[in-house]
C-alpha cells in the first residue's frame, strides 16, 4: 500500500481537478469574436503558407503579433482543424507558466510557498477564463513568467543557460502580444535590482545575451512586417497609406495607447482594473489586499532596500505593470491577466506569515461567492443537466462545507490554499461541464456551421451576407465569401446555383424585397457569448437579448 500513499495527498487530487476541468475546456467550441478570429487565421495561414505576412480573410492584418497564429496553424498541420488543436499550444505555454511560478518561487521561498503560489494561479478564475477564450495573453502571461523566472535564475546562479533561457522566453513573449512582452520582466527585474541597490548588476554587460537572442527571434515577425507594409508605402490599409508595419510593432501598438497616437480608444478610466482583479482573481482576491498592504508596509519599514535572501520581482512584475496598463486609453479585462503570476506568488508570500484569522474569513467569503455563482449558474441560468454533473457538484461543495466546520481556523495555510483550490474546482467544473455547453449553442456562428455540416451542405456553397462571424469560417473550414447586395446574391445563385446564405432578420427581409428566391434552412437565436448581460443570464429575459439570424437557402434557377 505504501505504492499508492499519494492517493491520500489532497495537492494532488485538486491537481487532478484543475487539471481535468481545463482539458475539457480544450474541446469546447471557440468563441467569437477574438478567439474564433484567430483561429480562423491560424487556419487562413496552415492553407495559404503565408507564415510571415499575416492575413485575415484575404486582407492585410497589423494589430497582434504572430506567435498565435504560427502556433496553431502548426498545431493545425499536425493534428487537422478542431477546437482542441487551437488550443493545444496555449494551453501546454499555460502548463509551463505555472511551473515557471513553481520555480520561480522556489528560488526565494519555501517548497509550500512556492506549490502555493503555483496553485494559486492555477485557479484564479481569470487564468481559468484564458484557458477557455484562447487569445494571445494565455501565451504572454506564460512566457513572461517563464521569463522573469530565468532572469531571477541568472541573478542568483549566473549560470548562462538562464540568461540565454531569458532570452528565448522574453522573445516567445513579445511574439505573443508585443513591447509588453519585454517591459513587464523589465519592469519586475529592474524593481528587485534597484531596491537591492545593486547598481553594477544594472550595467552587466551580460544583460546584452538575452536582448540578441530575443532580437534573433523577433527576426522572421519584421522581415515579414517589413515585406507587407513597409516595402509598399503606397499600400491602404485601414484608409492610410504609408503604414510602417515595423513601427506599429515596436511603438503604436503597445506604447500608442498611451501616447493617444493608437486609434483604438475606449477612454475607460484608470481605475478600470481595479475592480476587474476582483473578480479576475477569485477566490483570492481579499487576501492579495493584505499581501500588497504587508509588502508596502515592509518595504517602508526597511526604507525600500531589501535585505538579503528577499526578492522584488513580484512586486515590481504586479504593481508597475498594473499602473502601465491602467495608463492605456483603451482597456479591456484580460489584460491585466498578465499579472496574475505575481500576484499569486505575493499571495503566496503573505499566507507563509501565518496572516490572523480576518484573512481566513476574507478567503472563505471570496470562496463562497465564487461557489454561490456556479450553484446559480447550474440551478437558474441554465437549470436542469445531467443528474451525475449535479451529483458531483453537490459532494465536492459538500465536502467543502463539511472541512470548514470540521475545522474551521487550521494552524497550517497550506490548508487555506486547498479550501480556496477547491472551491475554484467546482466552479471551474460547472464552467465547462455545465455553463460553457449551454451558453456556447447561442453562439449562432458555430451551431449554424455543425449544422451545415450534419446536413451535408457543402462548405463551398455557403456565404455570408449582411453579417459577419468568424467561427462560421473556421468551422468550414475555409474562409467563406461575403456578399455585399441582392444583386451579388443573385449574379452568385446564376453562375453556380443553389447556395446558402447566413444573415439577420434584415438581411433577409433585404433579399425578400429584392425578389431572391429563398427557403429558410434554419432560424437560430444569436446571443455575443463573450459578453454576458444580465437579461441575458435571466432566463425570464433572455428572450429580449436574442437576435434571430438565419440560414437561407437560395434557390437554384429551374
Amino acid at each position: 500500500m505504501q505504492r499508492f500513499h499519494w492517493l491520500r495527498n489532497p495537492w494532488y487530487w485538486l491537481a487532478f481537478g484543475l487539471l481535468a476541468v481545463a482539458i475539457r475546456g480544450l474541446f469546447l467550441d471557440v468563441m467569437d469574436v477574438d478567439a474564433s478570429q484567430y483561429a480562423s487565421m491560424a487556419m487562413e495561414m496552415m492553407q495559404d503558407g503565408s507564415w510571415l505576412e499575416v492575413k485575415h480573410r484575404h486582407g492585410d492584418y497589423l494589430d497582434k503579433p504572430p506567435l498565435l497564429f504560427w502556433s496553431s496553424a502548426a498545431s493545425f498541420t499536425l493534428f487537422g482543424l478542431s477546437n482542441w488543436a487551437y488550443k493545444l499550444p496555449s494551453f501546454l505555454a499555460a502548463l509551463a507558466g505555472v511551473y515557471a511560478v513553481y520555480r520561480f518561487a522556489r528560488l526565494y521561498y519555501s517548497h509550500d510557498t512556492a506549490r502555493n503560489a503555483a496553485f494559486i494561479l492555477a485557479s484564479s478564475l481569470g487564468f481559468v477564463l484564458i484557458l477557455n477564450d484562447v487569445r494571445t495573453d494565455t501565451l504572454l502571461l506564460a512566457f513572461t513568467a517563464c521569463t522573469v523566472w530565468q532572469l531571477a535564475a541568472y541573478q542568483e546562479g549566473r549560470q548562462w543557460r538562464h540568461l540565454l533561457g531569458a532570452g528565448v522566453f522574453g522573445g516567445l513573449a513579445l511574439l505573443a502580444k508585443g513591447p509588453i512582452g519585454l517591459v513587464m520582466p523589465v519592469f519586475a527585474l529592474g524593481t528587485h535590482l534597484l531596491l537591492r541597490r545593486d547598481w553594477r548588476a544594472i550595467f552587466r554587460w551580460q544583460w546584452l545575451a538575452p536582448l540578441t537572442v530575443a532580437g534573433i527571434l523577433l527576426l522572421p515577425m519584421c522581415w515579414g512586417l517589413y515585406q507587407q507594409f513597409d516595402m509598399q508605402p503606397q499600400k491602404v490599409f485601414n484608409g492610410r497609406t504609408g503604414v510602417s508595419g515595423l513601427r506599429f510593432y515596436f511603438w503604436e501598438q503597445s506604447f500608442g495607447r498611451i501616447t493617444g497616437e493608437s486609434e483604438w480608444k475606449n477612454d475607460s478610466s484608470p481605475f478600470y482594473f481595479l475592480h476587474i482583479y476582483l473578480w479576475a482573481f477569485l477566490p483570492w482576491s481579499l487576501l492579495l489586499i493584505g499581501a500588497l498592504g504587508r509588502r508596502f508596509r515592509e518595504l517602508y519599514a526597511q526604507k525600500l532596500r531589501l535585505p538579503a535572501g528577499d526578492e522584488a520581482y513580484s512586486i515590481g512584475g504586479f504593481v508597475l505593470t498594473f499602473f502601465a496598463l491602467s495608463l492605456s486609453r483603451y482597456k479591456l479585462p484580460h489584460y491585466i491577466f498578465i499579472t496574475l503570476p505575481w500576484a499569486a506568488v505575493l499571495t503566496a508570500r503573505f499566507l507563509a506569515l501565518v496572516p490572523r484569522r480576518i484573512w481566513l474569513w476574507g478567503l472563505y467569503l471570496s470562496a463562497a461567492i465564487l461557489l454561490l455563482l456556479a450553484i446559480l449558474m447550474a440551478t437558474f441560468v441554465f437549470p436542469g443537466g445531467n443528474p451525475v454533473f449535479g451529483a458531483m457538484l453537490l459532494t465536492i461543495v459538500g465536502y467543502w462545507i463539511y472541512a470548514i466546520i470540521r475545522s474551521p481556523f487550521p494552524e497550517n495555510t497550506n490548508q487555506w490554499v486547498q479550501r480556496g483550490v477547491l472551491a475554484m474546482v467546482a466552479a471551474a467544473f460547472v464552467l465547462n461541464f455545465h455553463f460553457y455547453p449551454n451558453l456556447l449553442p447561442y453562439q449562432s456562428t458555430s451551431k449554424a456551421m455543425h449544422y451545415a455540416k450534419q446536413k451535408g451542405i457543402p462548405a463551398d456553397k455557403l456565404a455570408h451576407f449582411r453579417r459577419h462571424g468568424h467561427a462560421l469560417d473556421f468551422y468550414a473550414g475555409r474562409i467563406l465569401p461575403q456578399m455585399d447586395s441582392p444583386e451579388q446574391v443573385l449574379a452568385t445563385r446564376a453562375a453556380q446555383g443553389a447556395l446558402w446564405l447566413y444573415t439577420t432578420e434584415e438581411g433577409k427581409e433585404e433579399l425578400e424585397k429584392a425578389g431572391v428566391p429563398f427557403r429558410e434552412e434554419l432560424r437560430l437565436d444569436h446571443f455575443q457569448v463573450a459578453l454576458m448581460k444580465p437579461g441575458f443570464l435571466n432566463p425570464d429575459t433572455r428572450f429580449k437579448v436574442l437576435k434571430p439570424v438565419y440560414l437561407l437557402e437560395i434557390l437554384a434557377n429551374r
